[in-house]
């Protein structure tokens, strides 16, 4: 007979910092996709940083090859093998890699923005944290499933919603952006969404124009 055990374990992550050249204005937690590294990811939000944002993003815990045995890194946040699990382990961890940052931009006003994969860790995360996040931003991606609203629902009209979604994505049709978005209108979170000319990318002047909203 096989039986399943547990043991909790502690495990080195790591983050990265964006810095403006000019004083900080805001900060913002940027959660990278399935695939995604990192040091590479946080390039993408050079427009950010030059509008002042300090952006920081943190890295999933699991590292994968890509292709094979070799070759190109990614990481992700979760599978769909012990999920529940994953989802306990990076959320103890994005809590932990809060209250580090907190130590030097406790005074900044926070956005959170999740990417692809990241954007469900983003709306997970809400749900078990007080952080008080004046914006969620789901760039290519929308609440998860199982997302409690009637726990959250009160939380997330405090804060900006803004979802944004390119006319190419290869991942989200327009029958399911929409299906979705009615989804969002029945659970009473309507979130202000944007469209753009592209596909699952991130974008310098997609980024300005949620970050106008945001602010907004």
């Amino acid at each position: 007979m096989i039986t399943e055990h547990q043991i909790p374990v502690t495990k080195s992550a790591r983050y990265f910092v964006l810095k403006p050249e000019t004083k900080p204005l805001a900060l913002v937690y940027a959660l990278h996709g399935y695939k995604q590294l990192g040091p590479y990811f946080i390039k993408q939000f050079q427009a950010l940083a030059n509008q002042g944002a300090v952006v920081v993003a943190p890295e999933g815990l699991y590292r994968f090859y890509i292709n094979g045995y070799s070759g190109r890194v990614g990481a992700s946040w979760m599978t769909k093998e012990d999920r529940e699990t994953d989802i306990k382990d990076y959320l103890n961890y994005l809590n932990a890699f809060h209250q580090e940052i907190q130590k030097e931009y406790r005074d900044l006003p926070l956005h959170l923005l999740g990417f692809s994969q990241g954007g469900a860790t983003a709306c997970y995360w809400i749900g078990v944290s007080d952080i008080d996040f004046k914006s969620l931003i789901l760039y290519a991606s929308v609440f998860p499933d199982d997302f409690d609203f009637e726990v959250n629902g009160e939380r997330l009209t405090k804060m900006k919603r803004i979802i944004a979604f390119g006319d190419k994505d290869q991942f989200a049709p327009e029958e399911t952006i929409e299906e979705k978005l009615n989804w969002l209108k029945q659970k009473k979170v309507e979130p202000e969404l944007l469209r753009f000319a592209g596909g699952h990318e991130i974008i310098d002047a997609v980024l300005l124009d949620i970050w106008a909203k945001a602010n907004n």
